[in-house]
C-alpha cells in the first residue's frame, strides 16, 4: 500500500489518488479528511457553533506560501484564532471579524514564516470524536495547539488585531 505525507500537518496515510487541492500546503488525503470534518461541523448542528475553529486551525496548520492570498488567508484565520483561544470571541462570530478585518483592505499584513507544524493535532484526530461534547473538546486542544505552535508570531497577529479591531 502506497501512503502520502501531508507537507503541513505531515499526516501520513494511504494514498487515494485524489487531486492535490489548490492550496498545496496540504496532500490530496489530508484535504479530503478536512472536508468531511468541514461537513461535519457545518453540517451538523450540535457541532456547528466551533466551525471556524475548525477553519482557523487547519488553514493556519496548512499554509502555501506567499502569494498575497495566502497571505491574508492564514492572517486572518490566525487574528480569529487568536481571538478564540485567548477567550475575546465566540468562533460564531468568525465572519463578522473577518468582514470587520477587512473591511479598510488592510496592508500591513506580511507573509510570517510558518512554525514546525508536525506532530501537533490534526483534522483526522477531530473526526474521531463520538459525539458533539468530544467533538468540541477536540477542536478546542487542536485550536490551542496550532496558535500555541504559532507563538513566535503573536505579538505580529496580535497587534493585527488591534489595527483591525481597535482592541
Amino acid at each position: 500500500m502506497t501512503t502520502t505525507f501531508c507537507p503541513g500537518c505531515g499526516l501520513v496515510a494511504p494514498a487515494t489518488g485524489g487531486p492535490l487541492p489548490r492550496e498545496r500546503g496540504a496532500s490530496a488525503e489530508c484535504r479530503e479528511r478536512y472536508g468531511e470534518l468541514l461537513a461535519r461541523s457545518y453540517g451538523i448542528a450540535e457541532y456547528r457553533h466551533v466551525h471556524q475553529l475548525v477553519v482557523d486551525a487547519y488553514i493556519v496548520q496548512h499554509p502555501a506560501g506567499d502569494s498575497r492570498r495566502e497571505i491574508q488567508s492564514v492572517a486572518l484565520c490566525l487574528m480569529t484564532l487568536c481571538l478564540f483561544v485567548e477567550g475575546a470571541a465566540d468562533p460564531r462570530d468568525g465572519a463578522m471579524l473577518h468582514k470587520r478585518m477587512m473591511a479598510d483592505r488592510p496592508g500591513y499584513f506580511h507573509w510570517l514564516r510558518p512554525p514546525p507544524l508536525h506532530g501537533l493535532m490534526t483534522a483526522v484526530d477531530v473526526l474521531a470524536a463520538r459525539d458533539a461534547v468530544e467533538h468540541e473538546r477536540l477542536v478546542w486542544a487542536w485550536g490551542r495547539e496550532v496558535w500555541q505552535a504559532w507563538s513566535p508570531h503573536h505579538a505580529t497577529v496580535r497587534r493585527w488585531n488591534a489595527l483591525a479591531l481597535g482592541t
